[in-house]
């Protein structure tokens, strides 16, 4: 072969200058596409899709009636609401002990649970607030319990009236003689209250929150820094914007060592309200506030519904 032969032949057969290395990004894309970028769309789509069966776990029963639990009469009584949209909401009246102010009507707690389990595991804690000298009413929320439905913001946000307004109207309780108490998920409920029109907000004695939250998106970026799940969530839960319109003390109970809902996000709830107390609880964990602590706020409270002259603590 001539030389000129050998040096087309070479021409035809050798990459230009440069295609190599252009030709050796196409497996680097195609591996980072493979494993890295649909496995991190296919946890956003999957993840986005099922988040309400992670925000909400509920425990599921048959019947948590008080006959079918044995409880007894003084103890507990069933109540219930039916919705607009046609689902029923269980729950109990827990009586408050009679040993406390026996010449008074006692004044009633509204409970609103956290996004996991049912009334029934939380016997023992509406029985020690019960002590305390305030009725306790709890509802489950839609799909919690004997409750039917299912959550969602929307949904357990119109609950939260309903259960308001049941313990005004349907149980006669004056507002000034109604405390709210919130713990994790249910202090964004209790404060959704506050998400209606001005003229259809309560104005109870006092609002308590245990272990919650200013925004479900803030939590969400806190554990998720490397996903958008805060941008895809359905349920927003804007407590930070609610809680400006509480007229209420507010006092917030809030573990420092909480990792499910972090102590940053009760401080800045806290920052919102004038009106708020927080309390921080050293080294508490999420589902670790102190029972005698929180009768202790109770009874305060108590002790100032039962005598309207006594004056509000100053707030920090």
């Amino acid at each position: 072969m001539t030389d000129l032969s050998l040096r087309m032949t070479n021409m035809t057969t050798d990459p230009r200058p440069g295609t190599k290395i252009r030709r050796g990004w196409k497996p680097l894309a195609r591996f980072l596409f493979i494993y890295a970028f649909i496995p991190y769309l296919s946890i956003v789509v999957i993840v986005t899709v099922f988040q309400r069966r992670l925000m909400y776990q509920p425990s599921v029963a048959d019947n948590l009636s008080v006959t079918k639990l044995k409880l007894a009469p003084e103890v507990a009584s069933d109540v219930q609401i039916r919705t607009p949209d046609g689902r029923q909401l269980k729950g109990w009246l827990i009586y408050a002990s009679r040993k406390v102010h026996p010449q008074q009507a006692p004044p009633l707690v509204i409970y609103f649970p956290g996004n996991a389990g049912n009334r029934h595991e939380r016997l023992s804690d509406l029985r020690e607030i019960g002590s305390t000298g305030f009725d306790v009413l709890i509802f489950d929320y839609r799909g919690y319990g004997d409750s039917t439905g299912d959550p969602s913001e929307s949904a357990l946000t119109a609950d939260a009236q309903l259960i308001w307004q049941f313990g005004c109207k349907e149980l006669k309780y004056p507002p000034d003689r109604i405390v709210l108490f919130g713990e994790s998920l249910g202090g964004a409920v209790t404060l959704s209250l506050w998400s209606a029109s001005p003229d259809q907000r309560p104005h109870p004695a006092a609002v308590i929150l245990n272990s919650t939250f200013a925004s479900m998106p803030g939590v969400v970026a806190w554990h998720y820094p490397l996903f958008p799940f805060q941008f895809l969530l359905f349920d927003r839960w804007r407590s930070i914007d609610r809680i400006t319109h509480v007229p209420s003390p507010v006092v917030i109970f809030h573990g420092t060592a909480d990792d499910i809902v972090p102590l940053s996000q009760g401080r800045l709830l806290a920052s919102r309200s004038n009106r708020s107390q927080l309390i921080e609880v050293a080294g508490g964990t999420h589902n670790s506030i102190p029972m005698a602590s929180l009768m202790t706020q109770l009874k305060a409270i108590r002790d100032r519904i039962s005598d309207p002259t006594e004056e509000e603590p100053d707030q920090p």
